[in-house]
């Protein structure tokens, strides 16, 4: 075989159509052709995933009868935001396994990295559904994080292609902030590799917290990275790595970084944000839709949990926090 036909072989290989997904009234196609998801999924042209309960089929005829029997509304959790018509529910891992190793398999068709499928114990699923009717939620995207790491606030995140530029991406970002906050943690960061779209949400949150703070404080000439910091709770080395993008950082002698402030990247932000506002579909975080209530939750596993012992102090916190039954174990130990 000649050196041509390998390449041409090879990158046929990597160019295999990719399946697209039927859910409700949407049909797109996925993004990539992961190891992790079923082979029978690589090997259809369509995949059909119910938009309530996510539960997948390659048959048509399945997906049909599946629809007449299915009788999940909303995404197995509890409210925790609710604006018009976006929700976003929390569902432990621990307790909805088998929608979250659903919720995890569609992910792979759309990012090629840090997708847990058999771990999803770890995690906590951030579920944002749509009511397209009355009593109705249909699937729209995620966030995962794992459990009693709030400086770490997101994993994993997964807007399907029917609901962007709706700016669902910024509001989940939004909420991962807002994670920190209640577990007093004054910085948060998210997972590391991040992927595609999840650099893309970010970035754009990151630039509109920084460029909010800026256009506040437009008479003063110093400013410190660290001050930005804690006004955002945007981790030093996002908002550096932030602004090296837009090019507005430059190094001076003995390592001192200097923000260049761009009048006119600051116009045209300004300017989009008011196109912004005028758009109705598009859904910016108001805190006064993020409802959080305390809840006593019984692990499967508390007993054991109880006398676990904790290196770090914020996970500690974080757990008695989350689990204050356990306090009087950990003390008694």
């Amino acid at each position: 075989m000649t050196n041509d036909t390998s390449k041409l072989n090879s990158t046929s290989a990597n160019n295999k159509a990719r399946p697209w997904i039927q859910t409700g009234r949407f049909e797109f196609e996925t993004v990539c052709r992961s190891t992790l998801c079923p082979k029978e999924w690589l090997q259809v042209e369509k995949i059909h995933v119910c938009e309530c309960c996510l539960k997948t089929t390659i048959h048509e005829t399945s997906a049909r009868r599946h629809r007449t029997k299915c009788t999940q509304t909303h995404p197995p959790g509890c409210v925790i935001y609710s604006q018009n018509d976006v929700n976003i529910f929390e569902v432990l891992g621990w307790k909805a396994q088998t929608y979250c190793e659903d919720l995890c398999l569609l992910a792979t068709l759309f990012i090629e990295s840090k997708v847990e499928i058999k771990n999803v114990h770890r995690f906590r699923f951030y579920v944002l559904a749509v009511s397209h009717s009355e009593n109705q939620y249909h699937f729209a995207g995620f966030f995962s994080k794992l459990q009693f790491q709030e400086r770490l606030n997101l994993s994993c995140l997964l807007i399907l292609p029917p609901y962007r530029n709706r700016g669902f991406g910024s509001l989940m970002v939004h909420i991962s902030y807002a994670f920190s906050h209640l577990a007093n943690v004054h910085t948060g960061t998210p997972e590391r590799p991040l992927s595609t779209q999840g650099l893309l949400c970010y970035r754009k949150y990151w630039k509109s917290k920084i460029f909010d703070y800026l256009l506040t404080k437009t008479n003063e000439d110093q400013l410190a990275i660290n001050s930005i910091s804690k006004a955002t709770s945007i981790s030093t080395c996002d908002i550096i790595e932030t602004l090296a993008s837009l090019n507005m950082i430059r190094m001076l002698e003995k390592d001192r970084l200097i923000i260049y402030r761009s009048q006119e990247l600051l116009d045209e932000y300004v300017e989009k944000s008011r196109d912004a506002q005028v758009r109705p579909e598009v859904v910016t975080f108001d805190s006064k839709y993020f409802k959080i209530k305390s809840t006593s939750i019984t692990l499967p596993f508390e007993n054991k949990c109880k006398r676990l012992k904790f290196d770090d102090d914020e996970t500690a916190m974080t757990f008695l926090n989350y689990y204050p039954s356990s306090k009087t174990d950990q003390q008694s130990d």
